[in-house]
């Protein structure tokens, strides 16, 4: 046998040692499963606007539902992100599409136990409509974050139909129905804030030819965090008997020496009595006051881990009629 035909065999007989004597983690020569990602899409006219429904399905070789998010990408830019269901299918609606055709892909992006795909191109034709509207767009339209950490992204607002207003930006959970305006509670411990929080779209200008107007909105998640033990009550406020022991001799011994020999037994007795009572009191509301300025911090366990589907969402009225309209965001915290 050659040395070359050697060689292979025996570094997997090195591999399988290895493996059998704790050398190598497993998980060091495994290779994440290969996926397949598929796409469908449908629209329809709702109150004179094309709505675009997206259906994203993924699994794994062996027909396992896969985890995580994915994102909708047209000519390279995302659209939307969110998460993929237990099923491992995520529905995304876009309704702020422009006028005209639209190739779109769906993009798994994968994670350490499944590897990415790619899904075929979906075209969609939104229907050209007369009324002023506008158009919301995210970038980026996914976040991988730890607790504690922040991430920004850029809200931008492109006109249609030359239209003009006032927009304020809101960001809530996942929606109530799926590609509704508006939503549920965000996460725990994440909170998202608009710069600025309402913006006005005007009429084009030679700077400005398409009259896009942006915001930027900061996503913070929390980080744990537990009691600080430096602030807890002292053992000496917290011990009661300490306290009362305290609070009647000293003041009593004081009083004594301050009567003289000259004073009865009874009116001495009565005046350490007053004074031991009046320094009690005293005590007990400092040791309270304490107790209240120096608690501690309630604990708390910061963003949980996991995968969600957030909404960003623009809003404008005219006093008359309104117009809304919102784009999935995927937040993986990990």
């Amino acid at each position: 046998m050659s040395k070359q035909t050697q060689m292979p065999h025996r570094a997997r007989m090195v591999t399988a040692v290895a493996l059998a004597l704790g050398c190598i983690a497993p998980w060091a020569v495994a290779q994440a499963s290969g996926t397949r990602t598929s796409l469908a899409a449908e629209t329809r006219e709702v109150g004179g606007k094309t709505v675009a429904t997206f259906i994203v399905t993924v699994q794994n070789n062996d027909g396992k539902a896969a985890t995580g998010a994915v994102v909708l990408r047209e000519n390279g830019r995302d659209l939307a992100g969110a998460a993929l269901t237990t099923e491992g299918k995520a529905e995304i609606r876009l309704d702020s599409l422009s006028t005209g055709d639209h190739a779109i892909r769906a993009v798994y992006q994968g994670n350490s136990s499944a590897s990415a795909s790619l899904s075929e191109s979906v075209v969609v034709h939104p229907q050209a409509t007369a009324t002023p509207d506008f158009e919301l767009s995210i970038a980026p339209t996914s976040f991988t974050l730890k607790p504690g950490q922040a991430g920004t992204l850029v809200a931008t607002i492109t006109p249609i139909n030359s239209f003009t207003g006032f927009i304020s930006f809101s960001c809530s959970g996942a929606p109530i129905t799926t590609g509704a305006a508006g939503g549920t509670s965000l996460p725990v411990g994440v909170s998202c804030v608009f710069t600025p929080a309402n913006v006005q779209v005007v009429a084009p200008t030679t700077a400005n030819p398409s009259g896009t107007v942006i915001a930027n909105m900061s996503l913070q998640t929390t980080a744990p965090a537990g009691q600080n033990a430096s602030l807890q009550t002292p053992k000496q406020f917290s011990n009661g008997h300490g306290t009362l022991a305290l609070a009647i001799l000293l003041p009593g011994a004081l009083g004594l020496g301050l009567l003289g020999r000259k004073r009865n037994l009874l009116g001495r007795i009565s005046l350490v009595l007053f004074v031991g009572t009046v320094a009690l009191l005293g005590t007990s509301a400092c040791s309270a006051r304490y107790g209240y300025f120096h608690h501690p911090p309630t604990a708390n366990d910061g963003t949980p881990t996991g995968t969600y589907t957030l909404t960003v969402t623009a809003q404008t009225s005219n006093g008359v009629s309104a117009a809304t309209h919102s784009t999935p965001l995927a937040l993986t915290v990990n």
